[in-house]
């Protein structure tokens, strides 16, 4: 379905200190055009505010004792509302190895759920004030 993206849980301020630089400039390692991380299990990795959206290129199995596991390699892209230390930089390919299965959602795009839709029921709900207690009337 075209209201659906692929999502991956990754934190990018864990993995920009391991990224290989592959296509950048030498003499300026901060205009690196792609970076190459591996995907690492961290403590907390799988909070909501790490899932971003993802795009699998490669899929591969995993050798020796992980021979049962299959691994994904996908391209990283920032989400609306990251922190600044969260944010892929404009310009950069970020692309992360070996990602497991258990490290994908699929998720709505922004503004496609139901709520978003032009005909979605919303209505007024009234409550009238004199079924709250006199004391909590004069929170606000």
């Amino acid at each position: 379905p075209d209201n659906i993206i692929t999502s991956c849980f990754y934190r990018y301020s864990e993995g920009k200190e391991e990224a290989q630089n592959i296509g950048g400039s030498n003499q300026n390692p901060s205009k690196r055009e792609t970076a190459v991380v591996p995907w690492k299990m961290t403590r907390g990795l799988f909070e909501l505010n790490n899932l971003r959206p993802c795009q699998v290129i490669k899929r591969e199995k995993g050798v020796g004792k992980d021979e049962k596991q299959v691994y994904y390699t996908a391209v990283i892209r920032n989400r609306y509302g990251l922190n600044r230390e969260e944010r892929i930089p404009k310009g950069e390919t970020h692309i992360v190895t070996r990602i497991p299965r258990m490290a994908f959602r699929f998720t709505d795009k922004i503004y496609t759920t139901d709520q978003h839709l032009e005909n979605a029921f919303r209505h007024f709900i009234g409550i009238p004030d004199d079924i709250f207690p006199e004391g909590w009337m004069d929170l606000a």
